[in-house]
């Protein structure tokens, strides 16, 4: 393989075709990587059964796998809030794609994928840093450096990928624990950092010659009925996505465009991609990044789902604070005081 193509969030569920097309040329000489948000259901009736109802279950049909092979995409993360959803056993999703020459890893945190590019060896670690609710166990940053540090040691010609779970949704800013955590793994010698999970694009810095793309936005995740809910995202900008395209140093940006009416995935091609390095085009510190998180963050996402610090003290807070907030939020679903599906539900 010549180049590598990060994606992020893939899903694809039963009832909808998606058109993909227009990217497909993108692919031909690349291999990629993609987060699938969730489970492959082998039937219908399993997306009765999610495991949770206060929530979105995302899930992909047996369909997903012919998107996977025609865009070359070898290998897909499964660290993820979704991947649990569904009482289905997650090992099938596993052996599915196995049964299609489609590699996974991702179901324990800090997961590492190790294969050959470029005639060197390339480790993918993937994590998910938001405390992730259902799924895996928390993320501990030092360990996660100290993998890195690990590598380099032994393998000095390694290339490192760090492909996170992270952020918060629908917000177009990185957490500043995780700008903090990205520029420690390009410092341990992570040679590129690539972000998913915020359904939108955050920025891309270049710290000290090193790419972090902070969050891709979506790839491939129709706005459809997931069980008896429509998925729905008021914000437009969720219709716009990045793909990277990775030599092993330079980083080539796509910007995508997802149709929501028609589920037609085209290359943005009036896209100015210069705008997406504008926040950190100067190397800003620490403390004046979070003045603009802060100024720029709902008192909700400061208070209860921002992280501040990278370490592992951290993330055991944030996961009580989350886990808080989504009990308060259940007991007033099941108590008819919040509907937040209301117009959404079938």
């Amino acid at each position: 393989m010549d180049k590598i193509i990060f994606c992020g969030d893939l899903v694809c569920p039963f009832d909808v075709d998606v058109d993909y097309s227009d990217i497909c040329s993108l692919f031909e000489r690349s291999v990629g990587i993609a987060n699938l948000e969730g489970a492959i259901l082998l039937n219908k009736s399993a997306v009765e059964a999610p495991k949770w109802t206060d929530k979105y279950s995302l899930y992909s049909s047996p369909q997903v796998l012919d998107i996977i092979k025609k865009l070359n995409i070898k290998y897909v993360s499964l660290c993820n809030n979704h991947i649990l959803d569904y009482k289905q056993d997650i090992n099938e999703t596993v052996e599915l794609l196995k049964s299609n020459d489609i590699d996974s890893w991702g179901l324990k945190n800090h997961d590492l994928l190790k294969i050959k590019f470029n005639g060197h060896n390339l480790h993918i670690i993937t994590l998910a840093t938001f405390s992730n609710e259902h799924s895996l166990n928390l993320m501990n940053p030092s360990r996660v450096l100290s993998d890195i540090r690990r590598i380099r040691r032994h393998d000095p010609d390694a290339l490192i990928v760090i492909y996170p779970h992270w952020g918060v949704e629908k917000f177009y800013y990185p957490e500043p624990a995780d700008r903090k955590f990205a520029h420690d793994c390009v410092d341990a010698g992570a040679n590129i950092v690539v972000g998913h999970h915020p359904h939108v694009i955050q920025p891309v810095e270049i710290y000290k010659g090193v790419p972090i793309v902070y969050s891709l936005g979506n790839f491939i995740l129709p706005q459809t009925f997931y069980g008896n809910k429509k998925l729905v995202y008021r914000q437009p900008e969720v219709q716009h996505e990045l793909i990277v395209e990775w030599d092993g140093k330079n980083i080539q940006l796509y910007q995508l465009y997802f149709d929501k009416e028609t589920n037609k995935l085209k290359v943005d091609l009036s896209a100015d991609i210069e705008k997406h390095f504008a926040l950190f085009k100067e190397q800003i510190s620490g403390s004046k990044y979070l003045l603009s998180y802060l100024k720029n963050a709902s008192l909700l996402d400061i208070a209860l789902r921002t992280r501040y610090v990278p370490n592992i003290f951290n993330e055991y807070i944030s996961y009580v604070s989350r886990n808080l907030l989504r009990f308060v939020r259940k007991v007033l679903i099941r108590a008819g005081l919040h509907n937040p599906y209301k117009a959404f539900v079938k």
